[in-house]
């Protein structure tokens, strides 16, 4: 982690799960400042921002010092913030094989425990253990929906599980986990459900893909179909017409409902995911409305015993890119995970829980055609395993509408096919060699569908699969 973004969300995700706050943008800038030694007094910092130098001095600096001291269980200060935060990730990192243990633990309890394989243990050892849970033929399952939670072939990706999981343990807590798709939201999501299970937490889930588009486009009836939908979800009686007053409105109705027909009839926590919030994103003013509901009730629970017993996660693939205000946003509380591409690594370790055995040119050029994307690696893997390709044979037909990808190829052509400026954004971003800008919603749209990435504010094609396939069809 040498990128100081990267370090300082790091910082902040700690301070959240340990303290349950958030920075505010002075104290950014002073940790950023901080932790780039750039050596500005607080005087410096306070005239930059145009406040003075005692409320810096006095208050918001110290204030920061005592967060970090109290998150991080030793005294923190500007001198010793590098060793301070280095040596946690240390003492992180030597625990990752046993959290690893632990959450597959979980889930599998007789199984071989997969997870806890690094990719550099010892040859024999591999053999001896992915020989006691053969992956070949009929056993191997088909890469598709989400990995299911007694999979060998699930990835743990970082400390983004053991967050999670930390995390929902907390009252008022708020997951957010974003990235394009397939690119293994739902697999997480489900195995924070699964965990919270074990704790003896109730679990619902709202998907909204599931509702009908006439639900989605009025406010009132996407209130109703998620109070019912939760009653049936937990096993509870309750009429919401006794509740669902028009003089009070959609919100306060839904709100007193949620409070007196389910929060105040559990006796433990209620962990509520909502997934493809983007399906929401697409009706500008009802997802407006929906967003600032989900924050009122994470304010709740700051004061409310009821609502302190609801946790949410929230799953979206693409940005929420209409305006909100500030506070009644649900994008500034909370844990956010964005989950990335495999890296090399987990690439490896993925091929060998298939027991394949390519060389690392073969795994180089899997990568430069696909970048790492999990979804298209594990369906790369899944045919090499049973033999019903060549690597030669992958790699030539890859781009094609006969290759192994052709499914995932065409779905996202007949998406952009149905927006023209999307289209035409689009082959700006082919056309280009180097990172363009981008119309930012073009952008949005175009990341969650896994097409691009980012670079700053610039965006460059995702990988050659799909440079090589579009180019054909778009130019």
């Amino acid at each position: 982690m040498d990128n100081t973004d990267e370090i300082l969300e790091y910082i902040e995700n700690v301070i959240y799960i340990k303290t349950g706050e958030h920075f505010n943008d002075t104290q950014k800038i002073i940790l950023q400042e901080s932790w780039n030694k750039t050596k500005k007094t607080y005087e410096q910092i306070a005239a930059e921002l145009g406040y003075s130098g005692n409320y810096i001095k006095q208050g918001v600096g110290p204030k920061l010092w005592r967060l970090l001291s109290k998150a991080f269980g030793e005294k923190v200060t500007k001198t010793n913030l590098h060793s301070v935060v280095h040596r946690w990730i240390r003492s992180q990192t030597s625990q990752e094989a046993s959290n690893r243990q632990k959450s597959i633990q979980f889930f599998s309890e007789k199984e071989v425990d997969f997870q806890s394989l690094d990719v550099e243990t010892d040859e024999s050892l591999c053999k001896c253990v992915y020989e006691k849970k053969p992956l070949a033929g009929a056993d191997l399952e088909f890469p598709q929906d989400s990995v299911p939670l007694d999979s060998a072939l699930y990835i743990v990706r970082g400390n983004h599980e053991e967050r999670c999981y930390q995390t929902i343990l907390n009252k008022g807590a708020f997951i957010r986990i974003k990235a394009p798709r397939q690119m293994g939201k739902t697999s997480l999501m489900n195995r924070v459900l699964a965990y919270a299970g074990r704790e003896n937490y109730k679990t619902a889930l709202l998907h909204f893909q599931q509702a009908d588009d006439s639900i989605l486009t009025d406010f009132n009836r996407l209130l109703r179909w998620i109070c019912v939908n939760l009653t049936r979800q937990l096993k509870l009686e309750s009429d919401i017409n006794d509740y669902w007053d028009e003089e009070l409105g959609s919100k306060m109705s839904c709100n007193l409902y949620i409070q007196a027909c389910i929060l105040q009839q559990i006796d433990s926590p209620l962990v509520l995911a909502l997934e493809e919030v983007n399906e929401i994103i697409e009706h500008p003013q009802i997802a407006k409305e929906f967003f600032s509901l989900l924050r009122f009730w994470h304010e709740r629970t700051k004061t409310d015993a009821n609502w302190q017993k609801l946790r949410l996660i929230m799953v979206h693939s693409t940005e929420i890119y209409i305006p909100l205000d500030i506070n009644q946003s649900p994008l500034n509380v909370g844990l956010r995970i964005e989950l990335e591409p495999f890296n090399q690594q987990q690439v490896q370790e993925l091929m060998l829980r298939h027991q394949l055995n390519l060389s690392s040119d073969y795994l180089n050029q899997l990568m430069d055609l696909v970048a790492g994307h999990p979804y298209l690696i594990r369906l790369a893997f899944y045919y090499l395993k049973c033999q019903e390709l060549t690597f030669t044979e992958l790699l030539e037909t890859a781009a094609t509408d006969t290759g192994i990808y052709r499914d995932v190829l065409q779905r996202n052509l007949s998406l952009l096919q149905k927006d023209n400026e999307l289209v035409e954004g689009f082959k700006e971003v082919l056309d280009s060699d180097k990172p363009i800008a981008l119309e930012q919603i073009q952008g949005f749209k175009l990341h969650s569908m896994g097409l691009i990435n980012y670079h700053g504010n610039q965006v460059s094609v995702s990988c050659d699969l799909y440079r090589q396939y579009f180019s054909n069809y778009l130019n």
